[in-house]
């Protein structure tokens, strides 16, 4: 099949790259693991 083309990737509606992207994803990720994270360590009191 010689007939396929190559079809390139569109650029992200925001952040101008996919990298950053995905960097963002993840930093937004670990902050809301962080913040469950707190969460439950200051609302975790004695369970006796």
């Amino acid at each position: 099949m010689s007939g396929i083309r190559e079809i390139p990737d569109e650029p992200p509606p925001f952040l101008g790259t996919w990298r950053r992207v995905y960097i963002g994803i993840l930093v937004y990720l670990a902050l809301i693991i962080a913040a469950c994270y707190v969460f439950a360590f200051l609302y975790s009191g004695p369970l006796a």
